[in-house]
């Protein structure tokens, strides 16, 4: 392997590697402000891709018809519980209202224009949308349900999702124009500015979400709430919104995965899958709680995956999700030594 060849698999492994990053950070995001271990996040990753394809061909997203239902039905449950709780159910209908104006503008401007930006920005919003809904949907009814009937949500929730994003665009890839074109000479290769944007992109949103955790009160609160829900109540953190809260923004995240990848690979209905799972294991090595350590994790899955494409294609997959086993068994020595310091 020459050195010219090395370097283009290295700019690729970095590039799956942002790529993977997006998704690992919303799987920490989660992890850190819920407790859950959401198996259906690369799932938006999909919806973000085909929504943007939609709305590249001229049509409106089949995935509006997806949020205007769950947004109705959580509606309904939100004035429900409102009522049961003796509080004003205008407030709930009020917000529902505002945001579905809000989105229904974006989704009528994103069709109707051919500006890639405001197409990514309404396809970034109703996919959005999803994540809180979701969560008011599955999680919310039963907040201090064990880790195991969590995962056991996330992996029906992706169950659902899944053959969904069939149902709703078909079985057909679809191709969807990059940002930009043009490329970067770097030395002897050069390297596509919409591989730049992603990698921007990871890095941007590592640092931001670390930063958000770490010095800002919000940050504070939604980490009080996953560590002690009860006690976060009675401190006056809505914990309710802290949930909801962190899965829109973990939405956001996959989804704008879904937005930089699609014009690399053709967006299709099984592209987030293994997506997500890749995310899931660059997450494993920070613990699902360390920002850092999981950007890290996806780097080497993005540059692993790269060079044993390159050395032998058909075990790529099975190359990266072995990394979990030492991953996992570094983890639990490191848990170990950290119950001995203590």
């Amino acid at each position: 392997m020459d050195l010219q060849i090395a370097l283009f698999l290295l700019a690729d492994g970095l590039t799956n590697g942002a790529v993977y990053a997006l998704v690992a950070l919303s799987l920490v995001l989660i992890f850190t402000t819920t407790r859950v271990v959401n198996i259906a996040q690369g799932e938006y990753v999909t919806f973000g891709a085909l929504t943007l394809a939609s709305f590249v061909e001229g049509s409106i997203a089949p995935v509006v018809w997806v949020v205007a239902a769950g947004g109705f039905v959580s509606l309904v449950l939100d004035v429900r519980q409102a009522i049961i709780n003796r509080r004003s159910a205008m407030r709930p209908i009020a917000q529902y209202a505002l945001l579905g104006l809000l989105l229904a503008a974006l989704t009528l401007a994103a069709w109707q224009t051919q500006s890639l930006a405001l197409q990514m920005l309404a396809a970034l919003a109703l996919v959005s949308a999803l994540g809180p809904i979701v969560y008011r949907l599955t999680v919310e009814p039963k907040p201090d349900s064990s880790i195991v009937v969590l995962v056991i949500i996330g992996v029906g929730v992706s169950m659902i999702m899944h053959p969904l994003a069939l149902l709703l665009w078909g079985p057909d890839p679809r191709a969807v124009p990059a940002i930009s074109d043009g490329r970067l000479p770097v030395g002897p290769m050069d390297i596509a500015y919409q591989s730049l944007f992603i990698m921007a992109l990871s890095i941007a949103a590592a640092v931001a979400l670390f930063a958000f955790f770490r010095f800002t009160l919000l940050g504070k609160a939604l980490r009080a709430a996953s560590v002690n829900r009860e006690g976060a109540q009675y401190c006056g953190i809505p914990v309710v919104r802290a949930g909801r809260l962190s899965f829109f923004l973990a939405a956001a995240l996959s989804a704008i995965s879904g937005l930089m990848l699609a014009p690399l690979v053709s967006a299709h209905y099984e592209m987030g899958f293994i997506v997500g799972l890749k995310g899931f294991v660059g997450a494993a090595m920070g613990g699902l709680v360390n920002y850092p350590l999981s950007v890290i994790g996806v780097v080497i899955v993005g540059v692993l995956e790269s060079f044993a494409s390159f050395l032998s294609s058909s075990y790529r997959d099975a190359v990266v999700f072995a990394l979990v086993i030492p991953i996992m068994l570094w983890r639990n020595r490191y848990a170990a030594e950290d119950l001995d310091e203590h």
